[in-house]
């Protein structure tokens, strides 16, 4: 397997028809079976995958998922992800961003802190449940594509209702007191901008004008993690992304990653992956050559 740099795209990138002024795309997956971007590839907005017919394999990171009917993929922006479908595959793709909804129509709840809670991929076993989404979805499908009057607001309406519908019925998803959540989100935010540089507890609770100890018990009942954890494994995803979907070498990678001395970024991912950077890479390399003599 030759290493391919994982791509960035935004959500005007995806096909030919322009998206709304509200920022939502709604697409049938079976008009995306032949990938509109290379694979694999991470976006800046949120999408949404219905798969109500039909096989596939979904990676989400360094996840296979094996694709049946009445799954949903939840891909968050940032994640890496590549998709197999087989033809007669049948569904929707909803893409959109956090600008896509108004969020102040919400009051206090900021109903992306709480999607950001939700698993890669949900089985939706609710009959009732699916008929409704599914509904919900077609319509979005079909302003979408007729573009009548005001289907920016019946797309934006139509979207939060899912998103609500969505986290009702997530039977994993704990209910957080919103202050709670808020805080929460705010700190995976600080991860994700600060996490090459800053890997102590007490920067991040300064960030959030608390202490080390109310921010891990905060984390910890949460997440069942401490957060100096979670700065960890982000860190070693990030890494796990330029070995598996980049050309770079080692020490690039650990130069990239804040590192000056490639010996001391293998000794930390071996640390943690207990294997080094160069072993993971070609693992991968035989585990996708096996998948592709297939």
């Amino acid at each position: 397997m030759k290493a391919t740099k994982n791509v960035q795209h935004s959500i005007e990138a995806f096909g030919i028809m322009k998206v709304s002024m509200s920022g939502i795309r709604v697409e049938r997956i079976q008009d995306r079976v032949v990938p509109a971007v290379p694979f694999p590839h991470k976006h800046d907005f949120y999408q949404l995958m219905l798969v109500t017919h039909g096989t596939g394999t979904h990676q989400i990171d360094f996840t296979k998922h094996k694709i049946t009917n009445h799954q949903l993929f939840i891909i968050k922006p940032g994640q890496v992800h590549s998709w197999k479908l087989s033809k007669g595959i049948k569904g929707y793709i909803i893409e959109f961003t956090r600008e896509s909804l108004q969020i102040e129509l919400f009051g206090e709840t900021d109903i992306f802190n709480q999607l950001q809670f939700l698993p890669d991929r949900l089985l939706i076993k609710n009959i009732s449940f699916q008929k409704t989404f599914l509904t919900m979805v077609e319509i979005m499908f079909n302003e979408f594509q007729n573009k009548s009057d005001y289907h920016d607001v019946c797309l934006r309406n139509y979207l939060s209702g899912i998103l609500v519908q969505l986290i009702r019925e997530c039977s994993t998803y704990k209910i957080v007191h919103k202050k709670t959540v808020s805080s929460l989100e705010y700190f995976r935010q600080l991860v994700e901008t600060h996490f090459r540089d800053q890997h102590r507890v007490e920067f991040y609770a300064k960030k959030l004008n608390t202490s080390p100890r109310a921010l891990s018990m905060q984390v910890s009942r949460a997440y069942g993690k401490a957060p100096r954890m979670l700065i960890q494994e982000r860190f070693i995803l990030e890494a796990k992304r330029y070995l598996a979907f980049s050309g770079l070498s080692i020490s690039e990678i650990g130069y990239e990653l804040g590192f000056q001395d490639a010996n001391y970024f293998s000794r930390f991912f071996r640390l943690h992956e207990k294997i080094s950077p160069g072993v993971f890479r070609e693992r991968l390399k035989i585990k996708e050559g096996t998948a592709s003599g297939d």
